[in-house]
């Protein structure tokens, strides 16, 4: 469907990627999906089915986020697959349930609906914090993997600077960043995503946050082919921090560079662990591009998932 154009910015601790959220409604979800329930390992959780045939393609989407999400750019790949897209627990129509938010229950999560749904291998694709879901799924169910997409998604969190914990990964905006106060503890990380995202959220964005710090990205035991999309150096978002009056501006300034030398350091980790992974890096992007740059996203997947890359080592496209 065409996403509304009034953003709700996601923001969250440590992962906090400027994934805008759309408002939903049946008035406005044009995309040609079916919604369906279906209650696996104690929880229900919401999917959606835009048909298609062949081999299945399961879009997992960031968090604060749903599959709709992918309402756009989903249908796109029913030419060649059955597309679906799953909302995890606490999120969107999903059932929110008190716990299960570490990244294995989430993974068990996953094997269970596609266990139900008689899916036994698939092509796994997620933005931003799915991409623990991608690893961790690979490494434990390496047979049911065909291939993995990652969007601006394969960032090992448990090797995030001290410094920038508690605090977004991706993007910056007023208002965004935690006082000082909130700085200073876990318990004050936990006010400032309560503030930022209410009460009720917050206490799953609290739990997905610690269960990814405590992830470790185990890239060696990926078997299946390897695309890795990311985006760092949005200029719109530099700009804006220009632009503040002193100290301010350093201030932000500074956290900007430290955000851009955890991607690189985290393109680099990822290049080194998958020497046969393919990377595309594309520059002056914002977090949420696979949406903003559709096009040129959907070029580089397509060939991936059909086998069209010459090159099968390691190559990283030019910067965009």
């Amino acid at each position: 469907m065409k996403m509304l154009q009034t953003k709700l910015w996601c923001v969250f601790v440590s992962l906090a990627f400027s994934l805008p959220l759309h408002a939903q409604s049946d008035s406005t979800d044009k995309s040609p999906h079916k919604s369906e329930f279906i209650t696996v390992n104690g929880v229900r959780l919401n999917y959606l089915d835009w048909g298609g045939a062949g081999e299945v393609l399961l879009f997992l989407h960031g968090m604060g986020a749903s599959a709709h999400n992918f309402d756009d750019f989903a249908p796109r790949f029913t030419n060649q697959f059955r597309v679906l897209g799953l909302t995890r627990r606490g999120h969107g129509e999903s059932e929110v349930p008190e716990s299960g938010y570490d990244t294995p229950t989430l993974v068990e999560d996953v094997r269970q609906f596609l266990d139900a749904l008689r899916i036994h291998r698939v092509v796994l694709a997620g933005h931003s914090f799915a991409g623990d879901e991608l690893t961790r799924f690979a490494g434990v169910h390496p047979d049911r993997v065909i291939k993995l997409i990652y969007f601006d998604s394969a960032y090992d969190h448990s090797r995030i600077a001290k410094d920038l914990r508690f605090k977004p990964v991706h993007g910056w905006r007023p208002g965004l960043l935690p006082t000082q106060e909130e700085s200073e503890s876990p318990d004050g990380g936990r006010r400032w995503i309560n503030r930022i995202w209410g009460e009720k959220m917050g206490r799953t964005i609290y739990a997905m946050v610690e269960g990814t710090y405590a992830e470790t990205h185990e890239y060696g035991k990926i078997k299946a082919p390897t695309l890795a999309l990311f985006a760092i150096a949005d200029q719109k978002v530099v700009h804006s921090a220009e632009m503040l009056p002193e100290p301010e501006r350093q201030q932000v300034l500074e956290f900007l560079k430290a955000q851009r030398k955890y991607h690189e350091q985290e393109i680099e980790h990822f290049r080194r662990e998958i020497p046969n992974g393919r990377v595309i890096v594309f520059t002056n992007a914002p977090h949420d591009f696979p949406f903003d740059r559709e096009n040129e996203v959907l070029r580089e997947v397509q060939a991936f998932l059909s086998d069209k890359i010459k090159d099968t080592k390691r190559r990283s496209a030019e910067p965009r």
